[in-house]
């Protein structure tokens, strides 16, 4: 029982953050595709780069610890209730992103994401928590069901 805790104490918060590192990365692949289609010459190419990497990291910076009152209580409930479902997760991922980014002044510098990008964001990290953690939520172990036929007490004829 004391290990199974200490491996969930270790597992979600190693969940979380891989999950918000997953969900910045999302951000990242959907605003690289919309600059694609423009064409610069590598000095511009070089300088964009370094912007959306240092927007990025301020963005996690930012946010990740926004992020983390919310995902902490959808992980309790999780742990709490053994529940162990992908969508349960998603869902929360989705919230979890969803909620700061809507406390967010409008005026922010940096790359502005609808709130449909931020939804996937939330949904692609709360996939990569149940990965890692979700799936195995709860301290209850899960009931080994019997084989077919065990609990039939008649002799085979």
């Amino acid at each position: 029982m004391l290990v199974r805790l200490a491996t969930r104490l270790l597992l979600s918060p190693l969940g979380f953050v891989c999950g918000a590192l997953a969900g910045f990365g999302t951000l990242a692949l959907i605003s690289s595709r919309s600059v694609q289609t423009a064409w610069m010459v590598p000095e511009e190419a070089l300088v964009l780069g370094y912007e959306f990497t240092a927007d990025a990291v301020t963005m996690a910076l930012l946010f990740a610890p926004l992020m983390a009152a919310p995902a902490i209580v959808a992980v309790l409930i999780a742990e709490m209730f053994s529940i162990r479902s992908w969508t349960y997760h998603a869902v929360a991922g989705a919230v979890t992103a969803l909620l700061p980014w809507s406390l967010a002044p409008a005026g922010i510098d940096g790359p502005m994401f609808s709130a449909a990008n931020v939804v996937a964001a939330g949904v692609v990290g709360g996939l990569v928590h149940w990965l890692i953690a979700g799936r195995g939520s709860g301290l209850a172990l899960t009931e080994a069901k019997p084989p077919s036929g065990a609990d039939d007490p008649s002799p085979p004829h």
